[in-house]
């Protein structure tokens, strides 16, 4: 019968179990349809490329901190899920906060934001925050900046300074100190576009002392990482939760593996979790297989991506994503110089010495 060939695998009925696990829960939506078997479908792949031992760029957009979310992500490295972070300055400076010991607060959204400004009351839709815990942390920011080097520096290299700086000074684990303990790099595209990098302006302003980011080295670490995977027999694949700088950052890695005269595979996976629509045409909504026009991605892209919000899709993967041992990653070693090493199979491979940058 011409049916035979569509209809192989029955949706088997969803049965609500009360005092169920969420892996049982997620894996029997995995047996549904519609986005919940997206989500399942998900998990399985992103577990699957740590089984294929990919180097996994991770990127995270919109507001999970001050949500509550900011060990999620952290678990994400301490737990060997991904190997480098691209995020935004405003999840930094919220998990810098949380770490030196603030905390957010559930608050509602039919507060008087009139009411909250006059009393320094910062609102992240149905969450609050208060204004004052940026001023707390001002002295010892600014006591880091002036530890910081007389040169350009990667947003790599300082996010990495500031997770070992906070690692002395904070009260308890966050992303920055989880990737400073796992030489984890960290990118940020627009470090300038949140609090951090306007302290950044207010110490210039009152000290004179210029904190200046070569964003150009990251973007040529970045493609190195992935030619140097596809050299050692790996190959790269990409996490994405929202949109924004940090998704395109970690998906036009491949392409701008051109710079170095030479053509990556592209990303052999993705999964990705966004709620942007795709008729904008803008990049936060785009899909994986648009991707492949752009050669971010392997023709061949294994993809799964899920129309859900981003933070519960973080709330959800960092509990059942599988886990994956040290020794099975790539590791990296931040020089003093401030450029980036791999250390892979007993050997050091310098990025900006062995591609000439």
């Amino acid at each position: 019968m011409p049916a035979d060939k569509y209809l192989h695998t029955p949706i088997t009925r969803f049965s609500p179990a009360p005092d169920g696990t969420l892996r049982a829960f997620v894996e029997a939506l995995g047996r549904t349809g519609g986005q919940p078997r997206r989500l399942a479908a998900a998990v399985d792949l992103w577990s699957k490329m740590l089984d294929r031992d990919r180097v996994v760029f991770c990127s995270i957009a919109g507001a999970p901190v001050p949500l509550g979310f900011g060990p999620a992500i952290a678990s994400f490295i301490e737990r060997g899920r991904i190997d480098v972070l691209d995020i935004t300055g405003a999840q930094l400076t919220h998990d810098m906060l949380e770490v030196y010991g603030s905390k957010h607060y559930q608050g509602n959204t039919t507060a008087d934001d009139k009411a909250l400004a006059a009393d320094e009351i910062n609102r992240f839709w149905d969450t609050f925050g208060e204004e004052q815990d940026y001023r707390r942390v001002e002295p010892t920011t600014f006591e880091f900046a002036r530890t910081l080097p007389d040169r350009p520096m990667t947003t790599r290299e300082y996010t990495y300074r500031l997770g070992g700086w906070f690692k002395d000074v904070g009260s308890q684990q966050g992303i920055i100190t989880a990737a400073y303990d796992a030489a984890t790099p960290v990118y940020c595209p627009a470090i300038g576009d949140s609090v951090l990098g306007m302290d950044l302006g207010l110490f210039r302003a009152e000290e004179g002392k210029r904190i200046v980011f070569d964003v150009v080295q990251d973007v040529l670490e970045m493609s190195a990482i992935c030619l140097l995977a596809e050299e050692l027999g790996l190959r790269t694949a990409t996490v994405i939760f929202g949109g924004g700088a940090p998704r395109n950052h970690i998906q036009q890695s491949q392409i701008g593996t051109y710079m170095f005269q030479q053509k990556g595979k592209g990303h052999a996976e993705a999964v990705r979790f966004s709620v942007e629509p795709v008729e904008t045409g803008g990049l936060s909504g785009s899909t994986i297989s648009e991707g492949i026009s752009w050669k971010k991605f392997d023709p061949e892209v294994e993809a799964a991506e899920v129309f859900l919000d981003s933070n519960l899709s973080i709330a959800v993967t960092s509990s059942l994503v599988a886990d994956r041992e040290g020794a099975r990653q790539m590791r990296f070693r931040h020089e003093d110089d401030g450029t980036l090493s791999v250390l892979h199979e007993g050997k050091t491979h310098n990025l900006s010495e062995k591609f000439g940058f």
